[in-house]
């Protein structure tokens, strides 16, 4: 294997696995959403999502909070844990909660300050009646891989929740109002996941989403939650620049490179509001 190749599992995974592991999915070496977000910048990109990965910022752990509590809420204690008031402006307060964090490695540590922020998200979803359709009876966290039969190439998919004969998933924002919650999709690309999870449904559980909708709950007070359903437009733009993705990855996969931008000079265009003449 080439050495800028990012490393593959020795077990291929395929098909429909309820009960994987995080861990193990997110190991698990196949295109998917997030994957495509990075590869539709660059592959460069990709590859080093892939050989080093971010650490989570404060936002993503809230949000993974607020996903454990709504959909996993039986994890929610072995997923997260309250730190106790520690003063850590000093050097022995730094230790202490230092310590704190050791003994309570794998778990996400938060304030209790920002733990009740969450857990009022997550009763926010909970109390919301079209959230609440979605969400009882619902199968939560399946993982779905596959090889895509154009561009012959490993795909996974981790839904958040498929009921209905449909698909959804859960975001924390800043605002989910439909206008702003429509920019937060399309500069996201939660339209690209849309077309994936849908494509990952054709091909793993032979069947056609009836939808793809958001649930989305709001960080801050009153915490408003907002049910959005993506129209087939959008899922249809999702899937071209998914295909784009999974070009790129099949190419980079091929020849064992994972470049950044062209080496070459290119023309830019800036965007339309900036090209303005008037006064």
């Amino acid at each position: 294997m080439n050495a800028e190749t990012p490393a593959l599992l020795v077990r291929p995974l395929d098909g429909f696995m309820p009960n994987l592991p995080a861990e193990v999915y997110h190991a698990h070496e196949a295109m998917s959403a997030s994957g495509a977000k990075k590869i539709l910048r660059s592959p460069a990109h990709y590859r080093l999502m892939r050989t080093k990965p971010a650490e989570p910022t404060e936002a993503m752990q809230f949000g993974t909070v607020v996903h454990c509590g709504v959909l996993e809420p039986d994890r929610l204690s072995s997923t997260v844990c309250i730190a106790p008031e520690i003063n850590r402006r000093t050097n022995a307060g730094k230790a202490e909660y230092a310590a704190f964090c050791a003994e309570n490695a794998g778990r996400i540590v938060m304030t209790r300050e920002d733990y009740d922020r969450a857990m009022r998200c997550v009763d926010a979803v909970r109390a919301h009646p079209a959230a609440a359709k979605l969400l009882v009876g619902a199968e939560v966290e399946g993982s779905l891989f596959w090889r895509d039969a154009r561009y012959d190439v490993p795909c996974k998919v981790r839904y958040d929740l498929r009921n209905h004969g449909g698909l959804a998933d859960l975001k924390t924002t800043d605002d989910a109002s439909p206008e702003t919650f429509a920019r937060t999709i399309a500069n996201y690309l939660y339209h690209v996941q849309a077309a994936h999870y849908v494509g990952g449904a054709e091909h793993v559980l032979n069947e056609s989403p009836r939808f793809f909708a958001f649930i989305a709950v709001e960080k801050e007070e009153p915490h408003a939650v907002a049910c959005y359903v993506l129209p087939g437009n959008a899922i249809l733009a999702g899937a071209h620049l998914m295909n784009k993705a999974l070009e790129r990855y099949q190419a980079a996969l091929a020849a064992g490179e994972w470049k950044g931008y062209p080496d070459t000079i290119e023309a830019i265009q800036l965007p339309r509001y900036a090209l303005r003449f008037d006064d």
